[in-house]
């Protein structure tokens, strides 16, 4: 929750994320966000058709803004971000850590880190590698094994 890494800002509240409602409140805000995941064509494109809020409304400043998932039980949901390019949670703040994602090759080629709608939010983080560990550990944590493996909430086919 320290502002270090300021992941408190999108996974902070009971649900580990920002999009919280609850019975009295009288506005909902659903946030979306740009991590820096793509930049392909050196103005923020994200790859087709998995450009977050642009989809819905067109506007250029929407290009791959998406909701920040909870992170209940996240360490048994990879792969990981909205299109699954990320494979491990070790990976995942790799890319955060860094300020976004740098790919040098192939049709997804670009640096994320210059996405012009990148959120501000979204900087180089001095992790080192037991805090990489520290916070993999802190994730696992919200797990619910028992939930995982209640009948009731299983596939009922």
């Amino acid at each position: 929750m320290g502002e270090k890494a300021e992941c408190f800002h999108c996974h902070g509240s009971f649900n580990f994320n920002d999009q919280v409602k609850f019975k009295g409140l009288s506005q909902v805000d659903t946030p979306f966000h740009n991590t820096g995941l793509y930049n392909i064509d050196g103005k923020g494109g994200f790859p087709f058709p998995n450009r977050g809020l642009f989809e819905s409304t067109l506007r250029a400043q929407d290009m791959g803004a998406f909701r920040a998932p909870s992170l209940r039980n996240v360490a048994v949901t990879a792969p990981y971000m909205h299109d699954g390019s990320i494979a491990t949670l070790k990976e995942v703040l790799d890319f955060y850590a860094a300020g976004g994602r740098h790919i040098t090759t192939g049709i997804y080629a670009g640096d994320g880190r210059t996405n012009p709608y990148k959120s501000d939010l979204i900087t180089r983080i001095n992790l080192s590698e037991q805090d990489k560990s520290d916070l993999i550990d802190f994730l696992g944590t919200l797990t619910d094994d028992k939930f995982l493996r209640n009948p009731r909430f299983s596939n009922p086919n």
